[in-house]
C-alpha cells in the first residue's frame, strides 16, 4: 500500500511543480484567497490525472492478460469515453471486446468502473445532486455541485433523472425488540400536481412514546415510511412488514394509531388487530371551532360533551347550532363538522381517555414532506413526487442519502473476469471434476466489488513510478 501512495503522492507533486513559480509568487504576495483558487484547481486536476491514470491501467492489464477475460477477444482499441467525475470531467480511452460464444459486446473496464452504456455521470456526483435536492430546486442542485465539481455544467433535468433513480431506503435490519406499547401516526401532504389534481403523499411514523430531552419532548425510536402508488391496504402492509421486523407482535399490549381519521389512516386497524384510533386533537379543534362559528355560549357544553364521551349532549348542541345558522353556508359547515365527529366518536373520546398521548403529525408533515414539496408554489409529476418523498423519508430516518443511493447503485458485474491465476483455476476446475466455462451469466461468482481490480492497477502504476 504503501507503494502505492508514494505513486499518487509522485502525481501531486508533479502537478503542484508545474506551477511551482505562480505558487511562490502568490504565497510571497500574501495572495491567501488566490493561492487557495488555485490549490483547489490543482488538486481537482490531480484527481482527474489519477482517475484517467487507473482506468487506463485497468484496461490494459485487462487487454494484456487474456487469463483475465475468458472467451473476449478485442474488438476495437482506444475508444474515448468522457465521464463527469467529483474531480470533473475525465476522458478516457478504452478498449470494445466482443465474447466468442453468446456474441456480446462490451467495454469490460467500463462494466468494472461501474459505468453502464451511455453513462455520462459517475454515480457519486448523482448522490451530490440527490442530496442537494432534498432542499433545494433541481437547478440550484444542479448548479452548486456544478461549481464543486470543476465547473461543470449540470442541468435540472439531469437532477431530475438521478433523483428518478432513487428506490425507497431500506431500513438497517436489528434485532426485534419487546415493547408494551407502539404508537402509529399517520397524515399526508397535498402535493400539487402538474396534471390534474392534487397527489396525496402519505407519511406513516412508529414509535415507541415520548422522552425529554434537553427540555424538549421527542419521540423514541422513531421510523419514517411514506407511500403514493400504493393502495392503503398495501401501504399498511408495508407499515406491518416494517413493524415486525422490528418488534415482537405478539409481545405488543397495545398499539394506538393516531390521525385525522382519514379512511386510508382508519385501514390500519385492518392489519393490526390490536390497533385503537385516536384521534389527532389539531383536526379535532378546526372542525370543533367550524361548528361553533364563534359561539362562545355552547363553547363550554360541546366540550364538556366530548371530554366526557356524552353523544347526546354533543347532538343536541349540534341541533341547537344548526336552528341559529342564518345561512345555507353556516349549516353546511355545521353538518360536515358533525359529520367528522359522528364518524371519528370513538378515536375523540380516547382522545380524551389518554390525555398522556399526543399527535404531531400536523409539525411531521410540515417538516419531512411539505417544507420540499407543497410549502413553496411547484408542480409535481407523480414519479417525481414520489421519489423525493422517498428521499426526505431517508433524512428522517437519519440515513444519508448519498450513501443509499450509491448502495442502491452497486454494480452486479455481469461480465466474468477472473481473479484467480491460471493454476489455481485449473485445479478448482480439476477437482470439481467439470469443465470451465466463458458464458456470462448473473450466478458465476465475479470480481467481488472493484476493489480487488482496483488495487491490482494501483500497485502496477505505482510499480512503474517506484
Amino acid at each position: 500500500m504503501s507503494v502505492i501512495i508514494r505513486y499518487i503522492k509522485e502525481i501531486i507533486l508533479s502537478k503542484l511543480e508545474e506551477d511551482e513559480k505562480e505558487f511562490e509568487r502568490l504565497l510571497y504576495e500574501m495572495d491567501f484567497q488566490n493561492f487557495e483558487r488555485l490549490l483547489q484547481n490543482k488538486l481537482h486536476d490531480v484527481g482527474r490525472t489519477i482517475i484517467k491514470a487507473v482506468l487506463e491501467k485497468m484496461d490494459q492489464l485487462i487487454k494484456q492478460d487474456k487469463t483475465l477475460r475468458p472467451g473476449w477477444v478485442v474488438c476495437r482499441k482506444d475508444d474515448v469515453k468522457e465521464v463527469v467525475t467529483c474531480f470533473g470531467t475525465v476522458s478516457y480511452a478504452r478498449t470494445y471486446y466482443r465474447h466468442k460464444e453468446t456474441g456480446q459486446y462490451a467495454y469490460l473496464v467500463d462494466e468494472q468502473a461501474g459505468y453502464a452504456p451511455h453513462m455520462r455521470l459517475d454515480p457519486t456526483v448523482k448522490a451530490k445532486l440527490i442530496e442537494h435536492a432534498a432542499e433545494m430546486s433541481y437547478r440550484k442542485s444542479a448548479e452548486k455541485v456544478g461549481a464543486a465539481c470543476g465547473g461543470v455544467a449540470l442541468s435540472g433535468q439531469t437532477v431530475l433523472r438521478a433523483v428518478r433513480e432513487f428506490k425507497e431506503p431500506e431500513m438497517p435490519v436489528q434485532e426485534r425488540k419487546a415493547v408494551p406499547r407502539l404508537y402509529i401516526e399517520a397524515d399526508e401532504d397535498h402535493v400539487a400536481c402538474q396534471h390534474g389534481r392534487a397527489l396525496e403523499s402519505r407519511l406513516v411514523y412508529i414509535h415507541e412514546g415520548w422522552e425529554e430531552k434537553d427540555g424538549r419532548r421527542s419521540l423514541k425510536n422513531p421510523v419514517y415510511l411514506s407511500g403514493m402508488d400504493k393502495e392503503a391496504d398495501e401501504f399498511w402492509e408495508k407499515v406491518w412488514d416494517e413493524v415486525n421486523k422490528r418488534y415482537d407482535l405478539d409481545r405488543i399490549e397495545k398499539i394506538y394509531v393516531i390521525g385525522d381519521g382519514a379512511a386510508w389512516i382508519k385501514c390500519a386497524q385492518l392489519v393490526f388487530p390490536k390497533a385503537e384510533f385516536i384521534s389527532d386533537k389539531f383536526h379535532l379543534m378546526k372542525y370543533i371551532r367550524r361548528a361553533l362559528g364563534g359561539n362562545k355560549e355552547l363553547n363550554k357544553t360541546l366540550m364538556g360533551a366530548l371530554r366526557f364521551g356524552n353523544f347526546e349532549k354533543a347532538q343536541e348542541v349540534i341541533e341547537k347550532l344548526l336552528k341559529r345558522a342564518p345561512t345555507a353556508s353556516r349549516k353546511q359547515a355545521i353538518i360536515q363538522s358533525w359529520s367528522y365527529i359522528r364518524s371519528n366518536w370513538e378515536g375523540i373520546t380516547r382522545t380524551y381517555s389518554h390525555k398522556e398521548i399526543k399527535c404531531s403529525a400536523e409539525g411531521h408533515i410540515s417538516h419531512v414532506l411539505s417544507a420540499r414539496m407543497s410549502s413553496r408554489p411547484m408542480g409535481w409529476s407523480r414519479e417525481g413526487a414520489k421519489h423525493m418523498a422517498y428521499i426526505r423519508v431517508c433524512q428522517a430516518n437519519g440515513q444519508s442519502v448519498a450513501e443509499e443511493y450509491l448502495r442502491q447503485q452497486q454494480v452486479n458485474y455481469k461480465i466474468e473476469i477472473m481473479t484467480t491465476s491460471p493454476a489455481e483455476t485449473v485445479e478448482v476446475e480439476r477437482q470439481k471434476k467439470t469443465k470451465a466455462t466463458c458464458e456470462t451469466h448473473d450466478n458465476i461468482p465475479v470480481l467481488k466489488g472493484p476493489k480487488n481490480f482496483l488495487y491490482k492497477a494501483l500497485r502496477e502504476l505505482s510499480l512503474a513510478y517506484a
